[in-house]
């Protein structure tokens, strides 16, 4: 079955680009044979002309969305409204700008978006306009709510926009150091943070008697589970409790005869070191003895060294407050991400 349209304007801001544009170019797709979707940027506000395009087009190839163009164009805030509330003067302009600087508006015949504009802009062009979820009763969200509010409002970001802001934070160092607690902790203590576990905890009994294959199986659950969260981050924090740099470690220092060639290994982008030396040592017969354990302690300083990961020493006996401290840092400059 053929579709309605020819040809299908989405214009947008996209400051960010969120759910609701998401689901609005997903409806233009399948009303139109082909869909341009224009990115309007001017150079004072705080995310580029570049940063969006390049969302609009990771998006629909996450979605999968074969027929759609994205362009982006700057336009001069003194010539032309800049506002988001629609006016027929407004969408007149905006409409004869188009015309000029984006060729292809002239084989529109359908324009389509979620605001008054789409019409005015529409009968001033001769074609036709679908106005989409004019309530946002479908994505109760907009671009200006979430400028307000990031960390409250992540969940309706774009996948690609959360790729661009997420911060991933390895915590690692030897056995019995305090690392899952601490996430756990931190975890419960904000809504804003997603604990990955130790995957080698779930699967191994004693570590000094590991087998090659599990430590195998673990660096591959955990990868997965690492590059799925990578790609859709749950939440702008998210805590990796080791990852498989440490998994890779444990192989060497267990088996160091055995030469090992492993895949590409996911990065966080912040690591926290935590040093054995200011907790009490507690073996609860499944790790390594304290002697071994200081051992494997410099065994994964050298691991991550050589992998060139910049680690910050952890020494302070309260090492959930440094972590915390942090993300309260971090938590705070992403609040004005979008606001510049």
């Amino acid at each position: 079955m053929g579709k309605m349209y020819h040809k299908a304007l989405v214009i947008g801001k996209f400051m960010p680009l969120h759910r609701g544009h998401s689901a609005l170019i997903g409806f233009a797709s399948e009303k139109a044979e082909s869909v341009d979707v224009v990115a309007l940027v001017h150079d004072s506000e705080p995310i580029s002309l570049e940063k969006r395009v390049k969302w609009l087009i990771r998006d629909c190839e996450d979605a999968r969305i074969r027929n759609a163009r994205i362009f982006g164009y700057r336009y001069d805030p003194t010539e032309l409204n800049p506002s988001s509330e629609s006016d027929l003067k407004s969408s007149v302009e905006w409409s004869d700008w188009l015309l000029e600087h984006h060729p292809d508006c002239a084989e529109t015949d359908v324009i389509i978006g979620s605001e008054p504009y789409v019409k005015y802009m529409a009968d001033h062009l001769g074609v036709a306009h679908i106005i989409y979820d004019e309530s946002r009763g479908l994505l109760p969200i907009s671009a200006s709510a979430i400028r307000e509010d990031p960390v409250a409002n992540w969940d309706y970001l774009t996948p690609a926009v959360k790729r661009d802001y997420v911060e991933h934070i390895c915590i690692c160092g030897s056995e019995s150091t305090g690392k899952s607690t601490v996430c756990r902790m931190l975890e419960d203590e904000f809504d804003c943070v997603t604990m990955i576990p130790e995957i080698g905890r779930c699967l191994v009994g004693k570590s000094a008697i590991c087998r090659k294959e599990t430590l195998e199986s673990i660096f591959r659950i955990h990868r997965d589970l690492l590059l799925s969260v990578m790609s859709d981050p749950p939440t702008p924090f998210v805590l990796w409790d080791t990852d498989n740099l440490t998994t890779a470690s444990y192989y060497s220092f267990l088996y160091p005869d055995e030469a090992k060639t492993w895949p590409d290994m996911p990065r966080a982008g912040k690591y926290f070191f935590f040093e054995s030396s200011v907790l009490p040592y507690r073996d609860d017969n499944t790790r390594l003895a304290e002697d071994a354990a200081l051992t494997l302690r410099d065994h994964h300083l050298e691991t991550y060294r050589s992998a060139g990961v910049v680690l910050e020493h952890v020494v302070s006996e309260d090492r959930c407050a440094v972590v915390r401290s942090y993300i309260l840092e971090r938590s705070a400059a992403m609040a004005g991400v979008f606001r510049g």
